[in-house]
């Protein structure tokens, strides 16, 4: 089955209750209506869907990699069958509509139970559930026609190891992420990324059908332009200057704080394409940084904080509560939400465009 990956990245917040991922996915829901044309778009110029039904006896299999608990992931993979069959419909009327089955993925530790409690009664295809990282294989040889990961990739398997050890250059005291970091902690995170990406890349190239589709749509960022310059730099420094608060009250601890730090990594158009290069089983069909939803990009106001701290409840949560416990987690996402809304002008001034990555790989 490949090679032993040790993931120890935590699901997105499950259950249907006011903290939950289902409950509080807007962001990531905008993000994929932006997606949603140019999705379109490739399956319809990009994959030859009538040579591909002729060798899979007539059924098209999609995978939604890291599909959290809905309902996001319902929407994209309705309108990736959509576009199948328009594609089909264009180019022949000599096959029946093909047959769907799809692989909704997550961690073992998802709530598969809320999924596919919310699964359409009236949905156009066969549903199975497929527990696992996307860091290593999930399937069979040649079984996957289209496989999408959207808002997932940057989530890393693991924390580098190197930023828990205190005899390394990359130890990462009193901090919880790379934003404003020293140098060997930024490499520690883009090797790690850079690790992932080709265990992502090699599972994929031995599952997808040649000539099927592999469709990223993740956090990104420019080349050269520092993490802290973004809005998502500033919100992570000011989570760890509300934790250094909350140490000097006695309501977290110092080593609570030095071991904790959060495995995301915004990488660069030049960073997948030398890991696809290396890679050698793909064709780049796009590779693009796009604006993210428009919303972003607003004057931000204290409502638009406070949905943005409630998605950050729902995707970071169980990596709050395992480390701190859920009562402090409360107090912490309290402050930081009032110290978010202190600092708008500076959210404001930050970069945020082009920190959307979006690319599209063929199975050659």
């Amino acid at each position: 089955m490949g090679k032993e990956i040790v993931v120890t990245s935590l699901p997105m917040v499950g259950g249907d209750g006011p903290f939950s991922y289902s409950k509080n996915s807007q962001m990531q829901r905008r993000t994929s209506n932006l997606l949603k044309d140019r999705i379109e778009k490739l399956i319809m110029e990009k994959l030859d869907v009538e040579t591909l039904i002729s060798r899979s006896n007539n059924t098209i299999c999609v995978a939604d990699l890291g599909c959290a608990t809905g309902p996001n992931t319902f929407l994209h993979v309705e309108n990736i069958i959509k576009s199948i069959k328009s594609n089909l419909e264009s180019r022949s009327d000599k096959y029946p509509s093909p047959e769907f089955l799809v692989f909704f993925n997550d961690l073992p530790s998802n709530d598969f139970n809320t999924l596919f409690t919310a699964l359409p009664q009236d949905r156009s295809y066969f549903a199975v559930g497929v527990p696992g990282s996307f860091y290593s294989r999930l399937l069979p040889e040649s079984t996957v026609h289209v496989a999408v990961a959207l808002a997932s990739t940057h989530w890393l398997s693991r924390v580098p190891e190197e930023l828990l050890d205190k005899n390394s250059k990359a130890w990462n005291k009193g901090r919880i992420h790379y934003s404003s970091a020293p140098e060997e902690v930024v490499k520690a995170y883009e090797d790690q990324f850079g690790r992932d990406m080709e265990e992502f890349l090699e599972a994929r190239a031995k599952e997808i059908v040649p000539g099927g589709l592999v469709v990223v749509g993740m956090c990104g960022i420019p080349r050269g332009i520092p993490f802290s310059n973004l809005a998502a730099g500033i919100m992570y420094e000011t989570m760890a200057d509300v934790l250094h608060d909350m140490r000097s009250e006695g309501l977290v601890t110092e080593d609570q704080i030095d071991t904790f730090n959060l495995p995301i990594y915004h990488a660069s158009p030049e960073e997948v394409r030398d890991s696809v290069e290396k890679n050698g089983s793909f064709t780049i069909e796009i590779m693009e940084l796009m604006d993210p939803s428009a919303w972003l990009k607003w004057r931000m106001n204290s409502e638009d904080v406070r949905e943005w701290t409630r998605c950050i409840r729902a995707t970071m949560g169980t990596f709050f509560i395992t480390q701190f416990g859920e009562y402090v987690t409360e107090e912490i996402l309290e402050r930081l939400t009032t110290r978010l809304i202190d600092v708008t002008d500076k959210l404001e001034d930050s970069y945020r465009e082009k920190i959307m990555l979006f690319f599209a790989l063929k199975r050659k």
